[in-house]
């Protein structure tokens, strides 16, 4: 085949080349100039992002023969006066420039055979040119552990002029007794804006008309990458020839692009659910894949979102969408909306791998943003809520929400009513519905912080006993816990003195006074109370109860002992 492919025919010659990767290559240049080269180096990241390209620049910058010692610019292999090293070492031809592919050498032998066996050899020893040896080894996380403990010495300690130069796209997989002896070079992905920059320069020199708006989704549809991108590219030419519109690069990607993407937002902001499934018939229609779909939606809520919260177009990287068109659908949406909307489709492009089904998994996916978008948000919830207590508190009725909501009665003009103040009916429904919905939320208060109590003390059994109760009501100065029949031991559990002196000195420090504890067991005729007393002595029980709980006598057994009273007999 004479064809080479855009990825290795454009691979860069010199470290300037390199896109996005500006810090490491002046790293690497400084260290080339001002002779202070290491013996080993790590270079990780991502797929694509330059790693074997700068590892094979360095070596050109080694053994470069237009310098007399390493230079930070050796010859570019495109020139036809580039030296004979920088040939042979761009083509891979080099006998002192041993690639080693991790993945296909793996064990012991592989590595003593390739490297440790040949790196007692002088450089260039057949013909005396080469100053360095240098060892290329890709994947490098895939060798095995007597592998790497072999090469272990010799990373450390390597003779006169060889460097190891290890690359990898999992650094976390490469042993600390490895990588502490290398030099650590950390390849970021690069920006979607220089890989179209690098596109542009490429369809340019190739002679290939493509819009902007097309090279930017090429760029997209790298992800970081600049091979992937290129390696698109490839595949977009293929498709379209020389002149390339924006929808050949959709067709030829399965990318959804900004036209898709824009129906899917209006789709959701007027609530119209056949939007959506008519937007995932035309994706299956297209043969686009819905897990990539729903990646792009996912990536465009991401820069409504950036939009929403600070405005920054620099942040919007990727976005397949001009700025204006994002901050105009961004408008239609609060940002508590896109996050539940992010949130609930990353739940759906997880599940989608192993989904029997995925076009119907897609489908009510986008189905039920517009069902969320009905409802109000966690956050508005919690100020209606903490001003309906506030209303309650001062007596002064809560401000209308400034949301607007839908109201019936405004659409029929007949139904409303010609007085602006409310009928006394009206008025005492409402003072009863708040007085009521003040005790529950008091009562529920007082249980939550109970519960919250008992949590840091670790009186998880107590918690469940309580929660197992028909009601727990604070009467007064008493906390009354009331269980069913059949949960009597639940009662049980909680009376027993280490329990009950527990719960009365957590209702203590919660209402910061002394607080009566009574527990009661309903029966099937009525609820009998452990110690109440019988209804025709109840006035006289009642007093002696009380009597009885004042004594300081017996106050103090109660604080030693951690005792409860029970039950209150008069004489």
């Amino acid at each position: 085949m004479s064809y080479q492919v855009i990825a290795r025919k454009w691979r860069p010659q010199k470290f300037e080349d390199v896109t996005g990767q500006e810090v490491l290559t002046r790293t690497l240049q400084n260290a080339l100039e001002h002779d202070r080269l290491h013996h080993a180096y790590l270079f990780s990241g991502a797929r694509g992002v330059g790693k074997t390209t700068t590892a094979r620049l360095v070596a050109k910058a080694l053994n470069c023969h237009k310098s007399e010692k390493p230079t930070a610019t050796p010859c570019a292999t495109t020139d036809e006066t580039a030296c004979k090293s920088c040939r042979e070492i761009a083509a891979g031809r080099s006998n002192d420039v041993r690639e080693i592919d991790a993945a296909s050498n793996t064990g012991v032998d592989n590595v003593r055979d390739v490297i440790l066996d040949s790196v007692l050899y002088e450089p260039g020893r057949w013909e005396g040119r080469n100053r360095y040896t240098v060892f290329i080894i890709d994947e490098v996380h895939m060798l095995s552990s007597a592998a790497f403990n072999a090469l272990l010495k010799t990373v450390e300690e390597p003779p006169k002029n060889t460097v190891f130069i290890l690359a990898t796209t999992e650094a976390q997989k490469v042993p600390d007794t490895i990588s502490s002896r290398c030099q650590l070079f950390e390849f970021r992905t690069i920006a979607a804006a220089k890989i179209a920059e690098r596109l542009r320069f490429i369809a340019d020199a190739e002679k290939i008309s493509i819009s902007d708006d097309a090279i930017r989704e090429i760029a997209r549809a790298g992800d970081g990458s600049m091979r992937d991108a290129q390696s698109a590219f490839d595949q977009v030419i293929s498709f379209a020839g020389k002149k390339i519109k924006t929808e050949d690069v959709e067709k030829a990607l399965g990318l959804a692009g900004a036209d898709v993407l824009a129906r899917v937002m209006k789709g959701i902001a007027e609530n119209n659910p056949a939007e959506a499934l008519a937007i995932v018939d035309d994706v299956v229609m297209r043969g686009h894949n819905l897990r990539n779909f729903l990646r792009d939606v996912m990536a465009h809520l991401r820069d409504l979102l950036v939009v929403k919260v600070s405005g920054d177009a620099r942040i919007l990287d990727s976005a397949s969408t001009a700025s204006a068109a994002l901050k105009q659908q961004a408008d239609q949406f609060s940002e508590s909306d896109l996050v539940r909307f992010f949130h609930a489709l990353a739940e759906t492009e997880t599940t989608l791998k192993e989904a029997a089904n995925p076009r119907y998994q897609v489908e009510v996916a986008l189905v039920r943003l517009m069902e969320m978008r009905r409802l109000g948000s966690l956050g508005e919830l919690v100020q209606r809520i903490t001003a309906l207590e506030s209303a309650l508190r001062t007596g002064n009725p809560p401000a209308q929400s400034s949301t607007p909501r839908a109201n019936p009665a405004a659409s029929n003009p007949s139904s409303n009513t010609t007085s602006s103040k409310p009928a006394k009916g009206v008025a005492a429904a409402a003072e009863v519905v708040a007085t009521d919905a003040a005790a529950t939320t008091a009562e529920s208060s007082f249980f939550n912080q109970l519960k919250a109590h008992l949590e840091q003390k670790r009186r998880r059994l107590m918690i469940a006993a309580l929660e197992s109760a028909l009601r727990t009501d604070l009467e007064g100065d008493e906390f009354v816990v009331e269980f069913a029949l059949d949960a009597k031991h639940y009662r049980d559990t909680l009376a027993r003195s280490d329990n009950a002196k527990a719960l009365r000195e957590a209702c203590a420090d919660i209402c910061g006074k002394e607080i009566g504890i009574r527990f009661v067991i309903k029966s099937e005729t009525g609820s009998t109370s452990v110690d109440s007393p019988a209804p025709h002595t109840a006035e006289a029980r009642q007093k002696v109860r009380q009597a009885v709980a004042g004594d300081p006598a017996i106050q103090q057994v109660q604080r030693t002992f951690g005792a409860e009273i029970v039950d209150v007999k008069p004489l």
